[in-house]
């Protein structure tokens, strides 16, 4: 069952923190609170009783209470109570699913129909039809308690695989390939293994404060923040928004500050910061989405420090980082792959040689994935073949090129949108692209190109250089120009949203090229 590997990530948490007992587990923004030790500890207390309640009470109908090995979605913001709640579920054995914050009410439906879990702790009354909200009281403040009931004329689909969750430590949520929900298993073991290959690269240390803009339910959040609290006892300051004003707020603290973010944070930062000097920052890393080196640049000319990428993944941890001296990467370079991590490149065909699906080998790979594998497979024995496409240069840096699952077949002819998206932005005056496929009746799909761009750069402009840089098939059939391109709550470019904002429309002859 998972309670001995969650309980030991409970107790090696608690003496992490009680070596230092008089820095507070977490600074709390907005408000400026903390919460300390002691409180920490008795917070716990008092969530593990209510926790052992759940479901119980007079005129409520008979339902399973979570006991140790159940799963528990977890979907809030970065509070003090989401700690909490953690801590407290992983003392009495429970699997964390790990949510977004941002879920809505049939979004959590849908979670509770996929993967059964025995209860939901939701900091909002997003709950499903059916089941029993409660108020889970002074210990989780701001959470809320949902036990799924009887579902009386709806069919239940099968539980997760037990032989997957038997050993898991916590339930990552990622996109399967028909678009639902999939859950990868991590077990404690391999939280930890990720962990220390990401301290031991990065060079995190205990007396380091994280700061945690980034969402806790994420994978990179989770390990970044959560696991180095629990493996080496480094603080945070949670954000409960990624607001700019709060991010200043907390850069303006004590050192030494390390900041995990996005590219879309660190553009907002660096619009919003002013003069502002933060002295107590040695450490940016970015991830979730590409970081774009005129960004890398500006930023570093701001406020002399480079941002470093980081590359990772839900089924495997953390793969690379940028070591480089300057930390100026080319787009498309991830860096070197972490200590403790091997990264190889499997050939597919159609693509030019030394380019493949990126193989990860390392000890954080997870356990499994349900109710659907990966693309590539379930990962298992320390390795997994990602969805990525990418190729290792001389030097050992890894260079991502797309995904395997997102090429445009063109009349049996792949089409790689990174390609056509690195000619797109030579032009002067892209400021985002993002190329994809739309249904053609004549070729099966057809390129279309979304791009944000200044006043001055015309779709007649933009076809004459695709042109002179890529094969006649590659070229886009189709351009839309937009303000801005739609983002998921992980900074990443949201496809679906741009693949409705061209639905309605089959590509048109307007902008096709000769």
């Amino acid at each position: 069952m998972s309670g001995p590997g969650t309980k030991a990530l409970y107790e090696h948490l608690i003496g992490v923190l009680a070596s230092s007992p008089r820095r507070p587990v977490a600074r709390l923004l907005p408000g400026g609170g903390a919460l300390d030790v002691d409180s920490f500890e008795r917070r716990v207390v008092g969530a593990e009783r209510r926790l052992v309640r759940l479901g119980g009470g007079p005129g409520r109908p008979a339902v399973a209470r979570p006991g140790a090995g159940d799963l528990v979605l977890l979907s809030a913001r970065n509070r003090d109570s989401y700690l909490v709640a953690l801590a407290t579920l992983w003392k009495r054995g429970l699997v964390p699913l790990l949510a977004d914050a941002d879920l809505s009410r049939v979004e959590i439906a849908d979670l509770v129909a996929t993967f059964r879990p025995a209860a939901c702790l939701l900091d909002r009354r997003a709950f499903p039809n059916g089941g029993s909200p409660e108020d889970l009281g002074e210990a989780l403040p701001g959470l809320h308690a949902w036990v799924p009931g009887p579902r009386p004329g709806r069919r239940a689909e099968p539980s997760p695989s037990s032989a997957t969750l038997a050993r898991a430590a916590i339930v990552r949520l990622t996109s399967g390939s028909t678009g639902r929900p999939r859950g990868v298993a991590v077990t404690s073991e391999q939280l930890i293994a990720d962990s220390r290959n990401i301290c031991a690269t990065m060079g995190l240390q205990p007396g380091d404060t994280l700061v945690g803009a980034i969402p806790l339910g994420h994978a990179y959040g989770f390990v970044h923040i959560l696991m180095a609290l629990a493996l080496l006892g480094s603080r945070v300051v949670l954000l409960e928004q990624p607001l700019p004003a709060l991010l200043s707020e907390a850069l303006s603290g004590p050192g030494p500050l390390v900041l995990p973010g996005t590219p879309y944070l660190f553009d907002l930062l660096l619009q919003a910061a002013g003069r502002r000097r933060f002295k107590g920052l040695r450490l940016c890393l970015s991830a979730g989405a590409p970081l774009p080196e005129r960004l890398s640049r500006a930023f570093k000319e701001r406020f002399g420090l480079p941002i470093r990428t980081f590359y990772g993944a839900s089924e495997c941890g953390g793969i690379c980082y940028d070591r480089s001296r300057d930390g100026i990467l080319p787009d498309g370079c991830v860096g070197t792959p972490l200590e403790g991590v091997q990264v190889g490149v499997r050939p597919e065909r159609g693509l030019e040689e030394g380019a493949g699906r990126i193989v990860v080998t390392s000890q954080a790979v997870a356990l499994g994935c349900f109710p659907e594998a990966p693309a590539g497979g379930d990962p298992g024995d320390g390795v997994f073949v990602t969805s990525d496409l990418g190729r290792i240069d001389g030097d050992g840096r890894v260079h991502l090129a797309g995904r395997i699952d997102r090429l445009i077949n063109v009349g049996g002819r792949k089409v790689n949108p990174a390609e056509v998206e690195a000619a797109i932005r030579r032009l002067p005056g892209v400021q985002g692209v993002a190329v994809f496929g739309v249904p053609d009746r004549h070729r099966g799909q057809a390129v279309c190109a979304c791009v944000v761009a200044t006043k001055g750069l015309t779709r007649e402009a933009l076809l004459a250089a695709c042109r002179q840089r890529l094969a006649p098939f590659k070229i886009p059939r189709r351009v839309e120009f937009a303000g801005r391109l739609p983002l998921t709550a992980r900074g990443k470019t949201d496809r679906r949203a741009l693949a409705a904002l061209v639905s309605p429309r089959a590509a048109t002859t307007a902008s096709r090229p000769a």
